[in-house]
């Protein structure tokens, strides 16, 4: 076991991490590195110095490293230290180590090695790309062990750990305890790291009150753009466009930069092409999904394709949609595959092509995409005028999707038509398709008047009930 040797005094600077002074903090260790001392005592302060450039992730390495080298020419011994070993596989782990050597790495630090070597055994395995190994160790560690600098960071990086893994209640929960625990000049990244985990999560209201506590002049530009896009999203996500809209080009605008170097608008060219879609805006929301899937990487082009193909089709580029999902569809490891395999239905049910649409919606709804493979089929009967056909699929569709779903309204419009041709004998029918369907049709749609008649129809041929009388 290593003991800190005499003559090292860390308190001082571990105080002034605890209260974010990194100047003070970087000042003491690196006066306290220049004073004569034994070896094994400057080794140790080198140690530590290199620890804490650890703490900026990939911008410590390169004065974290030259630090780490002078510690074990210091100290020869430190080599086996638990810190330096923690700390030599971290900065390979951010130069680009793979996951397997950092693996086998870690397993030299002892799971009861003292706290700080710990939690840096656990970073290096997150920074790594090893996010379950990291959980495990970061949550093995006893905070009690650890200096008050790295108590709510631990629980960063747990959030991080979680955030990678998909587990977004487990993320809140961390991100939320590092919110509590962080100076708050330190806490305000880790509210956006909370929003973002709630956004996740499902509960965009959550993250909106998360960001609205947020101080950005606080913040780094990127950052700042994180928080624009955030509740952008929320927005969105919230059900007012509009609003996102707005939020989302001027994250852009930070992304962009004012004479300095762009940030990647990846996200925020995806969110507002997504927002332009739920206006109705088409055209420039294809021009943004252009954009988006320039950017995108390797493992989110089968998802922005499939978002792009959506807009496409309702602008009536029909064609380029069938070109967007025919890529998706092939693509085997694609979670969405069987809805991208209706919707590819719908694309050629509306270039006309009848027989392939009504086959690629049967394997759609074999596949689990119930809703839109249906309405796809009520369709196609209905097109051929196989009116009990088309009733049945149509019902089915508004069964398997919520009220006021892009499939749910397309449904019962469609059903409302459908059933109008039944004669006065299904008013009653007609009645009820048409006003759900009527709650949830703007104005400005194709549907609207149509709708408005069927309906009108209907309580003439009621009598003003709302079902025929005997």
């Amino acid at each position: 076991m290593f003991r800190r040797p005499r003559g090292v005094d860390l308190e001082p600077a571990q105080r002034a991490l605890a209260q974010g002074q990194y100047d003070v903090a970087f000042a003491l260790l690196e006066d306290a590195a220049r004073r004569p001392a034994g070896r094994a005592a400057q080794g140790m302060v080198w140690l530590q110095l290199a620890a804490v450039y650890a703490l900026y992730a990939e911008e410590g390495v390169e004065n974290g490293t030259p630090a780490l080298r002078r510690a074990v020419a210091a100290d020869p011994n430190l080599a086996d230290h638990p810190l330096y070993r923690a700390l030599y596989w971290e900065f390979a782990a951010y130069g680009g180590g793979s996951v397997g050597d950092v693996k086998r790495g870690v397993r030299q630090v002892p799971g009861d090695a003292d706290g700080v070597a710990a939690y840096h055994a656990g970073s290096a395995l997150l920074a790594a790309g090893a996010p379950k190994s990291a959980a495990k160790r970061l949550a093995a560690i006893d905070a009690e062990l650890l200096p008050e600098y790295l108590v709510w960071r631990r629980w960063s990086l747990l959030g991080q750990c979680r955030e990678a893994l998909g587990d977004w209640e487990g993320a809140v929960e961390a991100f939320d305890q590092a919110v509590a625990l962080a100076p708050r000049a330190e806490g305000e990244p880790e509210r956006l790291s909370l929003a973002g985990a709630y956004l996740e999560q499902g509960d965009p209201g959550r993250s909106l009150q998360v960001l609205a506590d947020v101080d950005e002049d606080a913040l780094r530009r990127e950052e700042r753009a994180v928080a624009r896009y955030l509740a952008g999203r929320a927005n969105l996500e919230g059900g007012n466009p509009n609003l996102a809209l707005t939020l989302l080009r001027e994250a852009h605008a930070l992304e962009q930069g004012d004479g300095t170097e762009p940030l990647d608008t990846f996200q925020t060219s995806l969110a507002t092409a997504q927002a332009l879609t739920a206006l109705g805006r088409y055209p420039e929301a294809n021009r943004a999904f252009s954009e988006a899937l320039a950017s995108a990487p390797a493992e989110d082009l089968p998802y922005v394709r499939h978002e792009a193909a959506y807009a496409l089709i309702e602008s009536d580029e029909v064609a380029a949609a069938e070109e967007l999902l025919t890529d998706v569809v092939s693509d085997p490891t694609y979670p969405h595959r069987a809805d991208a395999l209706a919707d590819l239905a719908d694309a050629r049910f509306k270039m006309g092509e009848f027989d392939v649409a009504e086959e690629l919606a049967q394997q759609a709804l074999e596949m689990g995409a119930t809703a839109a493979a249906c309405l796809c089929l009520g369709s196609i009967s209905y097109e051929y005028f196989r009116l009990d056909d088309a009733i049945r699929w149509f019902e089915q569709a508004v069964s398997a999707s919520q009220p006021g779903d892009p499939v749910w309204v397309s449904a019962q419009q469609l059903l409302t038509d459908a059933i109008a041709w039944r004669g006065e004998r299904m008013a009653d029918r007609v009645l009820t398709h048409a006003r759900a369907a009527l709650e949830y049709t703007d104005p400005s749609s194709e549907w609207y008047l149509p709708l408005r008649r069927h309906l009108a129809a209907a309580q003439r041929a009621l009598g003003g009930h709302d079902r025929l009388l005997n």
